[in-house]
C-alpha cells in the first residue's frame, strides 16, 4: 500500500518517463527551492545487453530539470541514468535514452511547454518573474 501511494506521488511531481523510469533516491529543501532526486532503475538495462552479463559502470552527468513549484518554491529534478557494461569489458558502457526535457530549456518537457505557450517566457526569464514574487 506505501509504495503505490509513493509511486501515486511521484507521478504528480515527475512527468511520465521520469516517473515511470525512475525513482526518488533523495529529497532536500530549502528556503526557497526543493530538490527531488531520482536515479534510473536498475532493472532498466539497455535493449543492447539484453542476455548478457552485465555490471553497472556508474552514472552519467545528472541533469536537473526545473519544474512546476510547490509550496511557493522552485522544484528541481535531479535525474541520474545508469551506465552498465557487459561483465570483464573495460570499456565500452551503454545506458539508455530518454526525452526529459525541452530541447534549450532545462525544464521538464511540460514546464517548458507550459513557460512557452501559456507565458511566453523563458526559463531565465520565469526565474526572475517568480524571484520577483517569492522574495
Amino acid at each position: 500500500m506505501e509504495k503505490d501511494l509513493i509511486g501515486r506521488l511521484v507521478s504528480l511531481l515527475a512527468p511520465g518517463q521520469i516517473s515511470e523510469n525512475f525513482e526518488i533516491v533523495r529529497i532536500e529543501e530549502t528556503e526557497k527551492k526543493i530538490i527531488i532526486y531520482f536515479d534510473e532503475k536498475e532493472e532498466l538495462v539497455p535493449d543492447v545487453l539484453t542476455g548478457k552479463d552485465v555490471v553497472l559502470n556508474g552514472y552519467l552527468n545528472p541533469v536537473e530539470l526545473q519544474t512546476f513549484p510547490l509550496k511557493d518554491k522552485a522544484v528541481y529534478l535531479l535525474v541520474r541514468r545508469r551506465r552498465w557494461k557487459e561483465r570483464g569489458e573495460k570499456e565500452e558502457s551503454f545506458s539508455n535514452d530518454y526525452d526529459l526535457y525541452r530541447k534549450g530549456m532545462k525544464t521538464t518537457n511540460e514546464f517548458g511547454i507550459f513557460l512557452k505557450e501559456e507565458l511566453g517566457l523563458s526559463t531565465a526569464e520565469y526565474n526572475k518573474f517568480w524571484e520577483s514574487l517569492t522574495s
